[in-house]
């Protein structure tokens, strides 16, 4: 990846990819106006409408799990602990795969980050060979087109046990994660890890016991082969960016074979998985990233320094010995900051948390720009309301959406019309041009009522008599139904409460002038994530949401493709929403050459402008990100939206 794509495309905490995966959560619902989250997703932690908690395969909250670590020498302390907190807890996933909530995904990041044979963390969002892991690389194409890289391991690096990490762990990854016997395990977030590689779909379905775009070469050498089918890809590098996982622990006695067909496992790998998905996922007994696993205890994530670490791709070192993440309350963090009882309040949005910090001499904030959003993420199963682009529409004129941004936020943001965000390089390059390509959207009841008649919630409660705008009232008594006699209900879930009350404030009354019922409420991180995992389709009509209000973070790697296009409809990654227009657009996107700016330019132009006419997520403001922190933490300088504090753990110290 050129220097020139140094940009400011939030990577969201998601690890992106653990094995050869481009995928981009492209949203990634963390902060509940908390952290931001599926997708390729933001790095954003804890406090507008990013999800904190959970994984769409229940909470773990109330787990208590401990291993043995090696001991670092010292004991922990108030002094050599930095304590992050965010306002959910942790759902106990604590290796890629399961959850997507920003709170696992830091700790992902300090346990099995910084291992990859490409950096995908820098702070300026570039992409580049990891030399601390890759010794050497070489690209090779053959007859058919097919892209292989080749990558030589520098040996000498371990896991945090003292083995020897290799190319079998490398390859293992790739074969694991990409196996039915994983998805079917619970791994759904690692179902589109991977695609772009040779042979892939045969692998994944079952169909071939061969991974042919895989090879074991060596004991330090493997390579990873591109399939020519999807290629051009602008993000090319991203698509052979492979951590290791640890054979040792999950695969013992199990061997690798590689001939002409690939690579397999040499046994059926069904019990192991189902071992690692009920045990070692929320207790990984040995990691490879700056940070070992201690315990997780109520709510309380601690995890101290790995001191077999090789370091980062920069060649830096974890400083502080114990990290803990805890669970804080909306009502009482900043209180919890200035007591001493927490250090830092990442990715913190609401203006009453930040101006009382403001205010505070003794504490410090460090702000930059987001790149992501809050988000009203409207639901597409189902035959509800949320199904019809007219009914969104409708929902997106009653919102006043400046009124939220100016309550909860102060102001201090922005309003977008379409998926992008003001810190991407390609909206900077060519942002006034899809603008003026694009309806706006402003709070206009009129129009709102334009969209609802050309649904079928155009009657009165008999279903036959046709509504009549004019006798609308801002109690709500008088609504639209459609000829079944059902009334127009929207549900909104917020993961956020001051986000939530503020839509709610701000809409209801609006929405009733239009006929419709609407209401928002609080609701936690696992009844947002389920609708969008874990089977959504066969979750009852009378049990949906319509929308949730949360935060999605946008990855270096920009490639909406993994979360709406519909060729993952019935999956975690996107379960209905689907606009062949939007289908082809999201793929001439990601297929362009990696040397073609103008081109890529352009066809983002066009994916801006049909994601705003057909509207599959609303976004509700801009922002940017406030980290709330007590001054003895040093290094903080260093954090942007591509690499979030976990991130950037390595440039961090305690005074």
């Amino acid at each position: 990846m050129k220097k020139t794509l140094a940009i400011l495309l939030a990577a969201v905490m998601l690890f992106a990819v653990l094995a050869a995966c481009g995928n981009d959560t492209g949203t990634t619902p963390a902060n509940p106006d908390t952290p931001d989250t599926p997708t390729n997703n933001d790095n954003s932690n804890n406090n507008d409408d990013t999800p904190g908690a959970g994984a769409g395969y229940g909470t773990f909250s109330n787990i208590t799990t401990q291993v043995d670590v090696a001991p670092l020498g010292v004991e922990p302390t108030r002094q050599n602990t930095l304590i992050v907190g965010y306002n959910v807890a942790a759902a106990g996933d604590f290796i890629p795969g399961f959850s997507i909530g920003a709170y696992d995904q830091t700790m992902w990041r300090l346990l099995h980050g910084d291992v990859a044979t490409v950096n995908m963390w820098d702070p300026n969002g570039e992409f580049s060979i990891n030399d601390t892991i890759v010794a050497d690389h070489s690209i090779l194409d053959d007859a058919d087109g097919n892209r292989t890289y080749t990558f030589a391991i520098n040996q000498g690096l371990t896991w945090s046990d003292g083995t020897a990490l290799t190319a079998f762990d490398f390859v293992t990854s790739v074969l694991w994660r990409t196996s039915p016997q994983w998805l079917e395990a619970g791994g759904s977030y690692d179902a589109t890890t991977g695609v772009e590689l040779l042979g892939h779909e045969a692998y994944h379905s079952g169909e071939s016991e061969y991974f042919k775009g895989t090879s074991l070469i060596s004991d330090y050498e493997f390579s990873i082969t591109i399939d020519a089918n999807e290629l051009p890809y602008f993000y090319e590098l991203a698509l052979v960016a492979v951590y290791p996982d640890p054979a040792h622990i999950w695969l013992p006695g199990v061997t690798i074979t590689t001939d002409e067909n690939g690579s397999k496992f040499d046994a059926d790998i069904t019990n192991q998985a189902n071992d690692v998905a009920e045990n070692f996922r929320h207790a990984p007994s040995v990691t490879a990233g700056p940070y070992t696993f201690v315990s997780f205890e109520n709510n309380t994530v601690t995890v101290q320094k790995n001191t077999a670490f090789m370091g980062d791709a920069y060649g830096r070192m974890p400083q502080i010995n114990f990290i803990q993440q805890v669970e804080t309350s909306h009502e009482t963090d900043v209180d919890q900051l200035f007591a001493g009882e927490i250090d830092l309040m990442p990715d913190e949005l609401q203006a009453d948390k930040i101006e009382r910090v403001l205010a505070n001499p003794d504490f410090t904030i460090h702000e930059y720009l987001r790149s992501g959003y809050g988000v009203v993420n409207f639901q597409h199963q189902g035959s509800g309301p949320s199904t019809d682009v007219n009914v969104r529409w409708a929902i997106a004129h009653l919102m006043d959406r400046q009124a939220v941004l100016d309550q909860v936020l102060g102001g201090r943001g922005s309003l977008m019309d379409t998926d992008s965000s003001p810190g991407m390089w390609m909206w900077q390059a060519r942002g006034s041009e899809a603008v003026s390509k694009m309806r706006p959207i402003a709070l206009s009841i009129d129009s709102a009522n334009e969209f609802l008649d050309k649904t079928e919630w155009v009657f009165e409660s008999d279903g036959t008599t046709a509504f009549d705008p004019e006798k609308t009232n801002a109690r709500g008594t008088y609504l639209r139904h459609n000829a079944d006699g059902e009334p127009l209900v929207w549900r909104n879930g917020a993961a956020n409460p001051a986000v939530g009350n503020a839509i709610e404030i701000e809409t209801v009354s609006n929405a009733a002038m239009a006929g419709v019922q609407f209401s928002s409420e609080f609701v936690d991180w696992v009844t947002i994530i389920e609708p969008q995992s874990n089977r959504p389709w066969e979750i009852p009509e009378e049990e949906l949401y319509q929308s949730f209000s949360m935060g999605l973070g946008l990855f270096p790697q920009f490639d909406p493709y993994f979360r709406l296009h519909s060729s993952f409809n019935g999956t975690s990654a996107n379960p209905a929403f689907s606009d062949p227009q939007l289908d082809e657009i999201m793929v001439n996107l990601r297929n362009t050459d990696p040397d073609d700016f103008n081109g890529f330019l352009d066809t983002w132009v066009e994916y801006v402008v049909r994601f705003n006419e057909v509207l599959p997520t609303l976004i509700l403001y801009n922002n940017i990100w406030m980290d709330l922190h007590n001054p003895r933490i040093q290094g903080m300088d260093v954090i942007t939206d591509y690499a979030s504090w976990a991130a950037s753990i390595n440039n961090l110290s305690l005074s």
